[in-house]
């Protein structure tokens, strides 16, 4: 009886906190919920048969712009070669676009490189310490002002960084531009920036160009997103009083078989919002799976931030996880197979991402090659640029407030919902540790009864089954002094001993 009140008791207790994991986000909107405005014939046609996010995507695997690994020792980082340069060509396009830098700068000397005391002043960049000691990452970083007041800051960002020219597990050299990591993305946010560049919006916009997502050493990879960490850290004293980061939009790993749009582990409206639009325009993304295939912070690679639930999947794995574990609504647009993290499912095209392999010309052949390869990564990452720009602006703009408006809550409700999982994980594991621990010791407390039970019967009353044979020594017969000696004490001197002889 105990044992069933037992385990009655646990199981409440495990249904009480599952139950609790999913309260809080009944009110969230879904997708059929929004009916937004699809953008017009004229311009839809006019960005999806543009060419400008793919021309980036070559530009970007050319050149100065091929090489730029993201750490890079202080006194060897120059604005004339390798991620130095990149971001300085990356700061001149968006200068080109009619966009400002933010109010951040370094200083180099005459030959480019960085100097306390340097002669000239670099608008729009950003260096920092990187995981490795003694290195220095960058970022570029541009700002559009909302077209009349602000309800606060959209950021948009993607690492333009890449392992070209460095060494990595078994020793062998990246010589790749890092098209699929992370050059389509950057394209894509170029692209939209040059959308967004003439649009009326009422939010801040702000391009975050981040260097150092992944760090190579001891020919080991190493997560690291130090750009991001560098640039959130700094954010609030850069917009001071203003700062109000509404929504950061993340483009990670494009190009790939499977377009997502990833928020929170539990569906939240502004995510929904964004899946109605696509929607209204024609754009293929696919759902987030249930099952998000998570694997624990311990994994191979080593990971320098933590997650709100304490594992990683795909969703995570990327620069948004700063932002998300600030509580800052974030959407990360990715083109993947979920389950592995490569760019598709098929098991004979390995993981092109971080090794040598990762070029334009095997984004193609993905795509089963040719013109057609060319044309359907063209459609992926315009599809993305205009999800962005049809959802902030325009007839939308008042539907994209209201789906953002209570992005934090419905956020702060999923960060409890994986806190009490946790919680419930926790209790339910030494629930059931402890119910063995009781089972164990009432079982253990019945096989002694038991045990107990089996003796035979103790006390005077019982006959002893060897009373027939105790009659005395057994030896008695042999013990001739007991017979000859009154005493009985066999050391007396008369008598014989039978051993005598011996």
């Amino acid at each position: 009886m105990k044992k069933k009140l037992f385990a009655v008791a646990v199981i409440a207790v495990a249904a009480a906190l599952s139950a609790g994991i999913f309260v809080g986000c009944a009110d969230v909107k879904g997708v059929g919920e929004f009916a937004p405005k699809a953008a017009s014939e004229e311009y839809r046609q006019q960005v999806m048969n543009s060419s400008v996010a793919y021309e980036n995507l070559e530009w970007l695997g050319s050149g100065d712009m091929i090489s730029r690994y993201g750490s890079v020792k202080e006194d060897e980082f120059s604005i004339n070669y390798g991620v130095g340069k990149a971001a300085m060509n990356i700061a001149a396009k968006m200068e080109g676009m009619g966009y400002k830098p933010m109010d951040v700068s370094i200083k180099v000397n005459e030959e480019g490189y960085l100097a306390n005391y340097g002669t000239r002043d670099i608008s729009g960049l950003m260096t920092y310490s990187t995981a490795m000691q003694g290195q220095v990452g960058v970022n570029a970083l541009y700002e559009k002002t909302a077209t009349s007041g602000s309800r606060g800051q959209i950021i948009i960002m993607s690492h333009f960084d890449n392992l070209y020219d460095t060494v990595t597990s078994g020793a062998t050299s990246v010589t790749a531009e890092g098209a699929y990591e992370n050059g389509a993305a950057v394209a894509t946010m170029l692209y939209a920036a040059q959308l967004l560049a003439q649009a009326e919006t009422e939010y801040d916009i702000i391009f975050a160009f981040f260097g150092s997502s992944v760090i190579s050493a001891n020919n080991t990879l190493y997560y690291s997103w130090d750009g991001a960490d560098a640039f959130l850290a700094k954010l609030p004293s850069l917009l001071g009083k203003e700062y109000n980061p509404v929504l950061a939009i993340n483009l990670w790993r494009l190009g790939g078989e499977n377009l997502y749009m990833y928020s929170a582990d539990n569906q939240t409206s502004y995510n929904n919002y964004f899946y109605a639009v696509a929607e209204a325009d024609g754009i293929d993304v696919s759902p987030v799976p249930e099952y998000k295939h998570a694997f624990s912070e311990s994994f191979a690679t080593n990971i320098l931030a933590t997650s709100p639930s304490g594992v990683f999947h795909a969703g995570l794995m990327n620069d948004s996880i700063y932002f998300i574990n600030e509580g800052i609504p974030t959407l990360t647009y990715m083109s993947l197979d979920w389950d592995s993290g490569n760019e598709d499912s098929n098991p004979e095209s390995p993981n092109v991402a971080f090794t040598g392999s990762d070029t334009l010309n095997n984004m193609i052949l993905a795509f089963k090659g040719g013109e057609a390869g060319e044309q359907a990564i063209k459609t992926q990452l315009n599809g993305v640029a205009l999800n962005i720009v049809n959802a902030v602006t325009g007839e939308n703009s008042a539907m994209f407030q209201t789906a953002i408006s209570t992005a934090r809550e419905e956020l702060k409700d999923d960060y409890s919902a994986l806190y009490g999982l946790s919680i419930a994980t926790t209790v339910l594991v030494w629930a059931v540790v402890i119910g063995l621990l009781i089972a164990a010791v009432i079982l253990r407390g019945k096989n002694v009864t038991k045990m107990a039970s089996r003796r035979p019967p103790q006390g005077p009353s019982v006959s002893n089954p060897f009373t027939e044979f105790d009659k005395g020594s057994p030896f008695e017969e042999f013990d001739d002094k007991n017979k000859n000696t009154p005493s009985g004490n066999s050391s007396g001197s008369s008598g014989s001993d039978i051993f005598e002889g011996f």
